[in-house]
């Protein structure tokens, strides 16, 4: 079964064509950095993802840093509505607060995701309840961050809708569990 939805075979066959593995001394890397460089890929990118799941009617996009901070505006554009940055937090955690006290909502992967895990944040008042969130990224394999950023938004009264994104990875327990989406597959870019 594929996880792509509506008429994006030729947006698929484009990022395929624009892809490449790169190899490095610490390993097979995915490199995308041809999606960015066509302009018209670019601008195909978020009306495409947002068509993965228009049947759901979202009402906010949300990105995580970095690549999901390109694509997530362009599909909220492309969807008439909002976005919101999720940040990785570098920081020395702290009481959970922001700016002014503003609290933010955190969240972390699993320790055994990249080497020990993240934590994910976000001011809170960024989330209200009614909001019908889609997360937007560029490749999604174990799901981690997408789950993470799923706590956030039901902890805030928000309703997590699923995950578009260029590349679906995960497995098929993982993309029920999330709804994910993808305009293509891991096995559909070149070798």
């Amino acid at each position: 079964m594929t996880s792509r939805q509506g008429s994006v075979g030729p947006i698929a066959r484009r990022l395929a064509d624009t892809f490449t593995w790169r190899e490095t001394p610490w390993g097979t890397f995915a490199d995308a950095s041809g999606w960015w460089h066509d302009p018209e890929l670019l601008a195909l990118l978020g009306p495409g993802l947002g068509a993965l799941h228009a049947d759901l009617g979202a009402t906010v996009v949300v990105g995580i840093e970095t690549r999901g901070l390109l694509l997530g505006p362009i599909t909220a554009l492309a969807l008439g509505v909002g976005f919101v940055e999720i940040r990785k937090d570098r920081r020395i955690p702290g009481d959970g607060r922001g700016p002014a006290g503003d609290p933010m909502l955190r969240a972390a992967t699993p320790p055994e995701y990249q080497d020990g895990g993240l934590t994910l944040v976000v001011p809170g008042r960024l989330f209200r309840p009614g909001d019908r969130v889609l997360l937007v990224d560029e490749w999604l394999e174990t799901g981690a961050q997408a789950s993470a950023v799923r706590r956030m938004v039901t902890e805030a009264g928000a309703e997590w809708i699923g995950a578009a994104v260029v590349v679906d990875a995960c497995a098929p327990h993982t993309r029920a569990r999330l709804d994910v989406r993808g305009l293509l597959t891991e096995d559909e870019l070149p070798a």
